[in-house]
């Protein structure tokens, strides 16, 4: 790895040097020594020829007769091709069915991410078929450069004239819509039948160019009536506001989250790119936004090109200047704007821009892309891409190489961010210029695998440039939002000149990539089309667009003698993935773990009425007499050449999920307290159940700040059976965090004896992990010492209607927990108070009347108690008793459960009740009594008497 650039030419040495070394695992190495030295077996030229299979989905649109420019010389040197291999139908189901486990709670695999060599040793191409496929491509006069680590992918080069006799395709020269040549295949591209089977594709035979989606302006800063900078311009009562990192924070909910220390802290976050940053621009950045963020690390690829140092000055005369600047410094604008948007949200994470220039005619991007997927160790578990190629430029064959490498991405646990692009619903418009004729509906290619978050742009809707939303001066930080802001779909129509314009929300429906099964919310169209884009939003417009600071572009935030200082704004669905990326650290620093894909439960967290998701709507656009036929910020439709009317029709903002900006933006606290149910929540404690084992589970009591804050402990009384259906329970115990899981010790109580003080031994038999993905779902997993294992899914028995803090949830939520009665050892409840369920649920862990001192575990017995609940109810009679009996330890059993009795619960405070029981039948028959109990850790906040 690269470290900061401060001094370019000793970074560009280290970034040399570490190009050098090999990462690959040695059977790699091996593999490639072998290749070199195999014994050719493929029909060469002058033998008959042989049988051939065509490989589908390398045709691009542009590759007609009407743009043929003639054929590539034969000698060109093409580099960086790579071959896609093909599992075999055996391994490709067992690949699916893996990826699927890994985002199942209820599965044994559930967040076991595996790394690239072990995806390749489990899932990719053997030896024998790599070998293979390395002969044949030895054979044409090409050289193998390198297998990915997945063994999915095979880098290759050669001459134009032995590609094109290898693929019996001619490769030619194609006029493109900007004017450019690109080369692409003329005819079918086809490999030996005998390799049909092992080859899915070719990628690079019609290279993908992939376009920043950043745009900058200069400005110049204010001053407030005491003579400070400022951002806010206010003339009368229209004002200009621009987007700081506390402005961002208040708009989408983050200052809950700083408040609980979520900064992103151990977390790493890729920025792919091409270019480097001046890394005078970020301390700029910081020092203006009042934000302490890290330093980016430089990491350059070994088989990619060093894009060199970072431009650090503008000219003072010409074009472009400082004060004529242009997109001149456009990759390392976008890297500028990518590092600071993400560490501005996740100010504690480590950013690793991975960077690259282009190489034998393949973009810099690829080079980024593949390393972030396939070095090993990985370089980080969340990957943010503000770049974009339409899908309508590019081939079937490019969208699937893409595809498979996201979708390893998830199968190791990485989060990939893409921006959905700048032109609105038609991708393949060049944006920021006027609109062209003969524009189609197209999306990004790189958004349309299902294995990444497609993040596109909201705007402020019309009547929202008001003191009702924003301050008229900065407080610290050049902050001046006053909350959340409604919004529309990004789109200005037009430049400042009043003339049409390209700017707007990528969006649409992919025609590579077909709809993934979660992808099911409200307002999500039927039907069987194809992947539907965006996911989620955030503020992309550039009419309120985000601070930032940029020496080379003119925007130093330098301050001059008069104290105001020069800016850049950034504008663009550029902004809106490295933000994203910036959420999902605070996500995987909440929950202690990587948490892959986040697109499944992005959907699932959407599917009922929630605070999560700001919906956009024409409402919340101020759109009035909204059409589609017209662009504005209810849509993503393009203009036409003379007015808002006559371009690419796009999709309309509604309900839920629309084509323009997704589910919506988001309010980051409430998507962590959602998606991360950690064990800082009090009302986790309660009745969990294995729905595979039937009436076998845990009763738990969750004290998240016992200790201190976030040092809290868990209770847990786990109710089973032996292999031979007799009664067995278990007490869990162990210290809390805020994360969404804990390692403790399980532990057995032996040798008492029911309603007596016989003397009890408790020892610890194990460990168990308890983690819960969100309110209402968990797993155990147990490693006993007498040798079993395994994994318990778990599930509440009620759904937590308040999955919240405990000040508000009425007060018997805050009596849920462990009851002991000091004078029965080893005996006591655990109870889990469900008021707006109208249930009370408790166990009743105890002993058979016969138990002797120092028996073994067939001493042991449990009760469940059953009874009705209403809210801030003291007092509770006629409580079913009950015995349950037929049960297998982890295994599904036909169980009988049957009531032996009744009783009366009540409290006289929060820290002291008794229980009186009668049971009447059963093995406890004609046993009646009470239990003095009392809380086995102090009473919550929020309990009353």
């Amino acid at each position: 790895m690269c470290g900061p650039m401060t001094n370019p030419s000793t970074a560009a040495m280290a970034c040399r040097n570490l190009r050098l070394r090999d990462h690959r695992p040695a059977w790699l190495a091996l593999l490639l020594g072998a290749l070199t030295s195999f014994q050719a077996a493929w029909a060469l030229p002058g033998d008959p020829p042989q049988p051939r299979m065509v490989l589908e989905g390398q045709a691009v649109a542009w590759a007609s007769a009407k743009n043929d420019r003639g054929a590539v010389a034969k000698s060109l040197q093409l580099g960086a091709l790579e071959l896609t291999l093909k599992r075999s139908p055996e391994r490709q189901a067992a690949f699916e069915a893996y990826l699927a486990q890994l985002q199942d709670p209820t599965s044994p695999n559930y967040q076991r991410w595996l790394t690239p060599s072990q995806i390749g040793a489990r899932f990719g191409a053997s030896e024998t078929d790599i070998a293979r496929v390395g002969d044949w491509l030895r054979s044409r006069g090409l050289q193998v450069e390198s297998i990915s680590n997945s063994r999915t992918h095979i880098r290759f080069s050669g001459t134009a004239g032995a590609v094109s006799a290898a693929f019996g395709t001619r490769l030619h020269w194609y006029r493109i819509a900007d004017g450019s040549k690109r080369m692409a295949p003329a005819d079918a591209v086809t490999v030996p039948h005998e390799l049909g089977d092992l080859i899915d594709g070719v990628t690079g035979l019609s290279p993908t160019r992939f376009t920043p989606l950043a745009r900058m302006q200069r400005k110049q800063s204010t001053l407030d009536v005491d003579g400070h900078p400022a951002l806010s311009n206010c003339q009368g009562t229209v004002c200009s506001y621009f987007v700081t990192p506390g402005d961002f924070a208040k708009i989408y909910g983050q200052s809950r989250a700083t408040a609980q220390g979520l900064d992103g802290r151990g977390q790493t976050i890729a920025v792919l790119g091409r270019a480097r940053v001046n890394e005078a621009d970020i301390q700029a950045f910081g020092a203006r936004t009042n934000v302490t963020m890290k330093t980016p690390m430089v990491v350059i690829p070994p088989d990619g090109a060093d894009p060199g140092p970072p431009a650090t000055t503008c000219g003072t005369t010409g074009t472009p200047s400082c004060d004529d600047p242009d997109e001149s410094f456009g990759d390392q604008g976008e890297a500028t704007l990518d590092v600071t948007r993400a560490g501005s949200v996740a100010p504690g994470a480590d950013i690793k821009l991975i960077v690259s220039g282009d190489r034998d005619d393949t973009d810099g991007l690829w080079f980024a892309l593949e390393h972030a997927v396939d070095s090993e160790p990985l370089e980080a578990p969340i990957i943010s891409i503000s770049f974009g190629s339409c899908e309508g430029a590019n081939s079937q064959a490019a969208a699937n190489w893409l595809d498979s490498i996201f979708m390893q991405a998830a199968m190791q646990g990485q989060s990939v961010f893409v921006s959905s692009g700048d032109a609105g619903a038609a991708d393949c418009a060049k944006y920021f210029t006027a609109p062209e004729p003969g524009l189609t509906r197209s999306t990004n290619i790189l958004c349309a695998s299902s294995h990444v978050t497609c993040v596109g742009g909201t705007g402020f809707g019309i009547g929202t440039d008001t003191r009702e939303y924003w301050n008229p001066g900065n407080t610290t930080g050049l902050v001046s939002a006053k909350g959340y802001v409604p919004e529309g779909a990004w789109n200005e129509p037009v430049d400042d000149e009043g003339k049409s314009y390209v700017a707007a929300t990528g969006g649409g429906v992919s025609r590579y990539i077909r709809r993934p099964p979660w992808q099911v919310a409200p307002g999500v169209p039927g039907g069987t089309q194809g992947r539907y884009l965006p996911d989620v939003s955030f503020g992309a417009s550039q009419k309120n667009g985000y601070f930032g600071c940029m020496a080379a572009s003119g925007g130093s935030c330098v301050p001059g003698d008069d104290s105001r200082f020069h800016f850049v704004l950034w504008g663009g669905t550029s902004a809106s993935a490295p933000s994203m990326a910036g959420v999902a650290a605070l996500i995987n620093q909440k929950a202690q773990v990587k948490q892959g894909n986040l697109n499944p439960r992005l959907y699932s967290l959407a599917a009922n009425a929630n605070t999560i998701y700001h919906d956009v709507t024409v409402a919340s656009s101020g759109v009035t007499n909204c059409s589609a036929g017209s662009a504005s910020l209810c849509n993503n439709s393009l203009p036409g050449p003379t007015g808002l009317t006559g371009g690419v029709e796009g999709y309309v903002v509604g309900p839920g999920y629309d084509l323009a900006t997704g589910l919506g933006s988001i309010d980051i606290s409430n998507l962590l307290d959602a998606w991360v149910a950690s064990a800082n929540r009090f009302a986790l404690s309660g009745s969990w159940g294995d729905p595979l084992a039937d009436s076998q589970g845990l009763v738990m009591e969750v004290s998240p700040d016992l200790f201190g804050a976030n040092h809290g402990n868990l209770f847990a009384g786990w109710f089973t059976f032996d292999m031979a259906g007799r009664q067995r329970w278990y007490t869990v115990q162990g210290a809390v965090d805020g994360s969404n899981g804990s390692t403790m010790s399980i532990y057995q109580t032996l040798g008492g004896r029911f309603d007596s003080a016989q003397a009890t031994t408790t020892q610890a038999v194990g460990q168990a992990t308890v983690t819960f993905s969100d309110c209402n779902r968990a797993s155990l997993s147990y490693d006993f010492d007498d040798g079993r294992r395994g994994l318990i899914p778990l599930q509440r028995l009620l759904a937590d209607v308040n999955c919240g803090d405990p000040q508000a949830a009425p007060a018997n939520y805050t009596r849920n927990g462990a009851w002991p009665d000091p004078g029965n050892s080893g005996q006591g409840l655990i109870l889990d108070f469900n008021p707006p369920q109208g249930v009370l649920f408790g166990a009743w862990y105890t002993f058979l009347p016969n138990g002797t001192a120092g028996s073994g575990p067939d001493g042991q017995h449990w009760f469940t108690l059953q009874s009705l609940s209403a809210p801030n109810q003291t007092t509770f009679n006629s409580i079913g008793i009950f015995d349950t009996t037929g049960g297998v330890f982890d295994a599904p059993a036909s169980t009988q459960t049957v009531q032996v009795g009744t009783g009366t619960l009540s409290f006289s405070s929060c820290t002291r009740g008794r229980f009186d029981y009668h049971l009447t039948s059963g093995s406890h028959a004609g046993r009646s009594g009470t239990l003095d109990i009392q809380r086995l850790t102090p009473a919550p906040q929020g309990c009353t008497p």
